[in-house]
């Protein structure tokens, strides 16, 4: 079994590196399992820079090696940061550019049903902008693009409020919750 995690954060030192990524790749790697790391900020993955090229948008080079890493894994992560209701801009760009008809989808039906994914966000913001906002991005990625188009089953999603205010022990009950989470999608557990 091979767990993929792809995160957009530009700082290094943001809890999304130095605690989350950290976390699932032990909880992984204590069952002898493989993780990859795609770090969309790390690669230097700039969806932009497609842009003109319109033949090459979703077969450039980037596109071509992340679709292979979606191939081989079993359980895939995505780590991001929210803005605006919506995800890091590398992130979204990924989904543009990597699920792609004839990947992930075709005209009859979604093509990566066999694979579990778990987004996690965070954002600065409070809780109470969840009712705010009507939590538009939960509606949209668990239960709408993942799911109805590209055909994942049982897609999760953490959602991590106040980042930056947050306690360590609100974190780490964060965590633990993820960390229960993964236990629980091996087959013995």
């Amino acid at each position: 079994m091979k767990a993929l995690i792809v995160i957009a954060h530009p700082d290094r030192k943001a809890l999304e590196h130095k605690n989350i990524v950290p976390t699932i790749k032990m909880s992984y790697k204590k069952r002898g399992f493989s993780v990859e790391v795609l770090n969309l900020y790390n690669d230097g993955y700039n969806p932009s820079l497609f842009i003109g090229d319109i033949s090459n948008i979703n077969n450039n080079a980037f596109a071509k090696s992340y679709r292979n890493s979606i191939k081989q894994s079993d359980h895939i992560y995505i780590i991001s940061p929210t803005r605006w209701i919506s995800l890091d801009p590398l992130i979204e760009g990924f989904i543009d550019q990597v699920f792609t008809k004839g990947f992930a989808f075709d005209q009859r039906s979604p093509l990566l049903k066999r694979k579990k994914l778990v987004i996690i966000t965070t954002t600065t913001s409070n809780k109470s902008l969840k009712w705010k906002t009507l939590n538009l991005l939960w509606l949209r990625m668990r239960l709408m693009v993942f799911p109805k188009i590209f055909g994942f089953k049982n897609v999760k999603m953490f959602q991590i409020w106040s980042s930056k205010s947050m306690t360590r022990l609100n974190l780490t009950k964060k965590l633990l919750t993820i960390q229960k989470y993964i236990t629980k999608s091996f087959p013995d557990s």
